[in-house]
């Protein structure tokens, strides 16, 4: 089995598209790079025979040739960082934008499993340190190494003698290298994951603000982002303390360099062996060959965050799709609606849920699914929506499998009205729009009609146009409501799942959504979850659901006339329903 890449070799796809442009790159880099050691040699020779030799011809020469090389090497470098600083742009694009997708293509068993703000850090934070790394790092690391690698040659090529003497400190170099290398791995690992705990307590302290407030936990959730916090920073602390002994580490070696160069350069000049042009040359090349070490050392860092942070990113890419379509799926049409489940069993963890499930629901027939919490009713609507497969047995649509078709051509004609609807920060006309993106003006305000959101938008001057903040604040429990059921309405599904979509409203909403429903049910196939008589009365059948299994089933009337759960249900019911209106 193929093993996947989790480091930052796994951004090698990225450049695909873009190679030849990377190779012109990294030409113009290595001449760019090579344009100072040229720079050292002509300085060189400039004093051994222009100075020295008194040759104000040869002087001259090597005056024009060094600022010549030096515009190219600012020409080169200029375009160098440009085009370089470009692809690391474009990668990041494309890494952000595939991790999204990825993201989006999960079944909701990933995000039950995760909690927001880990899902978020690797969205932003992780993402951050990649990009850093690309659109800064990448072109340090590309200049200064192939400034290294042009300076040594340049080195051996002037004296290979001083060339040797200046390598005696590659070994201990290594070493730390090496030493590094181990140690920052698993501290910047853990950084990453520190500032995810981080991220994740904010998104979730900032989602339950409400209440927390409510039951003054201000201060234990003050505690507990502190605990984090501070484990954030002992993390970030020991990692800086690896860096603070690395980099200071690296430049005494390049001192050390210099100090051998000069004292064997000295001795040779002694002895007539060497000339004093060639050492100065030298020690300036020597310097080339230090300085972008001492870069990429501190760039190392850089990276050993990034390699961690791709880490995180690839446990995301890795996740394994739940929902996928088998082999040869083909893309529904039109469909009937006609709903079979089959010997359905699912399970969340080892215990299942749902135990043998077989439900038939003709063309445009409507049921209702009552029960206790717990009982398996929003599972099966999940499994008709197909945001779960079952262990066992199948949901099919039209005869067909949903395995076997493609998800996306299903859920174009599938419309879900979930208990606590959520509306995008935009407009109301935005929102309900959403359900079906190339639905005409005029479509948007028959539908806000025809449920009665009209009413709602008429409370703003600006009526349907009104913008609304993410989450729908400012709007009402049943406002919210109606505008997610013209939603539904606008995209026109053939099925249609109502999920506890009247709980929690007050009873002169619930009048005005009742009505609404009788608008969106008609001619749909219709899966109902409630609480409320006055929404599953209106199925053609109702089901009884406890522990999974479908215990009872009947029209209201049938049900109600026979001594059973529905019977004991409905009792609690309108008792409860009662002491509200009470």
């Amino acid at each position: 089995m193929r093993t996947r890449r989790t480091g930052l070799s796994r951004l090698w796809r990225y450049t695909e598209g873009r190679r030849r442009r990377l190779s012109v790159v990294l030409a113009l880099a290595a001449v760019s790079a090579a344009a100072p050691v040229a720079g050292w040699h002509i300085v060189g020779d400039a004093i051994d025979n222009g100075i020295r030799a008194a040759d104000e011809q040869r002087l001259a020469i090597d005056v024009a040739g060094y600022v010549a090389v030096g515009v190219v090497a600012w020409l080169l470098g200029t375009a160098t960082w440009l085009m370089l600083a470009g692809i690391g742009q474009r990668m990041v694009l494309e890494l952000r934008r595939d991790l999204f997708e990825h993201l989006t293509s999960l079944s909701l068993r990933y995000f039950s499993e995760q909690k927001a703000g880990w899902i978020i850090a690797r969205l932003t934070s992780d993402v951050d340190a990649l990009s850093d790394v690309l659109n800064q790092g990448l072109t340090t690391l590309v200049v200064n190494s192939l400034t290294l690698v042009a300076a040594i040659g340049g080195l051996f090529l002037l004296d290979w003698r001083l060339g040797l003497v200046a390598l005696l400190v590659l070994p201990p170099g290594i070493l730390i290298t090496r030493w590094f290398q181990r140690r920052s791995h698993a501290a910047f690992s853990d950084v990453r994951t520190r500032i995810a705990a981080v991220t994740a307590q904010l998104a979730e302290s900032v989602a339950g603000m409400a209440v927390i407030q409510a039951f003054n936990r201000e201060r234990a959730f003050q505690r507990e982002f502190e605990g984090l916090n501070e484990a954030n920073r002992i993390s970030n602390t020991y990692a800086q303390k690896l860096s603070s002994v690395f980099f200071p580490a690296i430049e005494l070696l390049g001192v050390v360099a210099q100090v051998a160069v000069l004292y064997a350069g000295a001795r040779m000049i002694d002895g007539g062996a060497l000339e004093i042009g060639t050492l100065i040359a030298a020690v300036g090349m020597l310097s080339l060959v230090f300085q972008p070490l001492q870069e990429l050392s501190e760039l190392y860092g850089q990276v050993q965050a990034a390699s961690a942070a791709m880490g995180k990113i690839s446990t995301v890419l890795d996740a394994e799709h739940d929902i996928v379509d088998r082999p040869g799926a083909r893309d529904l049409g039109r469909i009937d609606g006609r709903l079979d489940l089959d010997g359905v069993v699912f399970a969340y963890g080892d215990e299942p849920v749902i135990h043998g499930l077989d439900l038939e629901i003709p063309v445009g027939g409507c049921i209702a699914l009552v029960g206790e919490s717990g009982g398996g009713k929003s599972t099966t609507a999940k499994l008709v929506a197909r945001f779960y497969d079952p262990g066992k047995g199948a949901v099919r649509v039209d005869g067909t499998d949903l395995r076997d078709v493609r998800l996306r051509s299903y859920r174009r004609q599938l419309g879900v009205v979930l208990q606590d609807p959520f509306l995008f920060s935009g407009t109301i006309a935005d929102n309900i729009r959403f359900g079906r993106p190339d639905a005409t003006d005029e479509e948007i305000v028959a539908a806000a009609h025809a449920i009665g959101v009209d009413r709602v938008a008429a409370r703003f001057e600006e009526g349907l146009d009104h913008v609304v903040r993410e989450g729908g604040a400012g709007l009402s429990a049943g406002e919210r409501q109606l505008i997610s059921i013209a939603r539904a309405l606008v995209a026109d599904p053939r099925i249609l799942i109502l999920d506890e979509a009247t709980s929690n409203i007050d009873r002169p909403t619930e009048v005005l959504i009742e009505r609404a429903f009788d608008t969106l049910l008609e001619g749909r196939t219709s899966i109902i979850i409630a609480h409320r008589l006055t929404t599953v009365r209106r199925a053609d059948e109702i089901l009884v659901m406890e522990r999974g299994r479908i215990t009872q089933t009947g029209t209201y009337d049938e049900l109600m006339a026979t001594e059973g759960p529905f019977r004991r249900l409905a009792t609690t019911l309108q008792g409860a329903a009662a002491r509200r209106v009470a």
